[in-house]
């Protein structure tokens, strides 16, 4: 799936990646805890910005969690494995398209919970969110 243009094959890869593990992030979060709803976009992206300084892809995630005052989720290994393999595109991926990823994160996780507004199956596996993330 092509998800930005000025990205390669494997760039598009590790971004889908990012924002499946990215939006684990967006789904546990306690945003309780955070009152003003029309900046949880912002609030994320200043978080992802901060987490993005760090030097490898565990690292950011950790900053991430602590940012917005979590323990860091259950992630679905096949995707956080290829950001971990190859850290340095994945970090490069993550600093160069934070905003293009807090936009896509919201969007999917929108896209995960209108599809699941009237389902009485228990939620999926954290791997399914994958479902919801659309092409530009």
């Amino acid at each position: 799936m092509v998800l930005a243009s000025d990205l390669t094959e494997h760039e598009n890869d590790l971004a889908q990646d990012w924002i499946v593990v990215l939006s684990e992030f967006w789904r546990e979060t306690d945003w309780s805890e955070f009152p003003d709803k029309k900046r949880r976009s912002a609030t994320f992206e200043e978080r992802l910005e901060a987490a993005s300084n760090a030097g490898s892809v565990h690292g950011a995630l950790k900053k991430l969690a602590r940012g917005l005052n979590m323990a860091s989720p259950d992630l679905p290994t096949e995707h956080l494995d290829p950001l971990v393999e190859d850290s340095e595109t994945a970090m490069a991926v993550l600093r160069d398209e934070d905003i293009w990823l807090t936009a896509k994160t919201r969007e999917t996780v929108q896209n995960y919970f209108n599809a699941k507004q009237n389902d009485t199956e228990p939620e999926p596996t954290t791997s399914e969110l994958s479902d919801f993330i659309t092409e530009d």
